[in-house]
């Protein structure tokens, strides 16, 4: 019943994100005649693609990606049934796209890549955040500190912005940060003041706590 109600709630997600507008896409389908379910493509017509071969899977209509598990690990597919990357693993499961990226893991580090699995922007973040209005907040020398083994927050480190072009827009200088809300974000300076700053990272604002 969980492992139900997980793929039903990631395959909602994955299919909105993913898929909005497209008609050619492949289906996903269960088969249980190995003892166990398992999950692979067929096209409308009902043709077969890719085999029933994995445990799970977070995409309802799979268009040029697919997320799926093999041996329980997270991996995307395109419709050759090839690899193409891991995906950052957010709130249990692939992370969404957002702009028009999603984050994905290489040797440790956290990149970016588009909706066709392309590698948008090289994996060479410890810890980064998904895009709001253009930029993503990103760390240097921080680490996750595990409040249980599920839920991690990030402590510590420099925190900075960049763009979608993988461009350090405002190099990391606060020690603490919230993502950019339209024009402005929340920041807090190595001194501890509570500023807002603009996408340029100039100060446009000083609270007095």
């Amino acid at each position: 019943m969980i492992k139900t109600y997980l793929i039903f709630t990631l395959m909602l997600t994955h299919v909105f994100v993913f898929g909005q507008g497209r008609r050619d896409y492949l289906i996903s389908f269960s088969d249980t005649t190995s003892g166990e379910e398992l999950f692979g493509f067929k096209a409308k017509n009902g043709n077969i693609i890719i085999e029933p071969k994995y445990e799970i899977t977070g995409t309802a209509r799979m268009h040029a990606i697919a997320f799926v598990t093999k041996k329980f690990r997270w991996v995307a597919i395109n419709r050759k049934d090839s690899i193409l990357l891991s995906p950052y693993i957010y709130d249990n499961g692939p992370d969404e796209l957002r702009e028009g990226l999603f984050r994905f893991e290489e040797n440790g580090k956290i990149g970016f890549a588009n909706e066709k699995g392309e590698k948008i922007i090289k994996a060479r973040f410890d810890y980064v955040s998904y895009f709001i209005n253009g930029l993503a907040l990103f760390n240097v020398g921080g680490h996750a500190d595990y409040t249980d083994p599920e839920h991690a927050t990030w402590d510590g480190g420099l925190w900075g912005f960049v763009d979608k072009k993988g461009i350090e827009v405002i190099r990391p200088q606060f020690i603490s940060a919230y993502s950019f809300r339209k024009r402005f974000a929340e920041v807090w300076t190595g001194d501890k003041k509570h500023c807002l700053i603009d996408k340029k990272g100039k100060i446009r604002k000083t609270f007095t706590d």
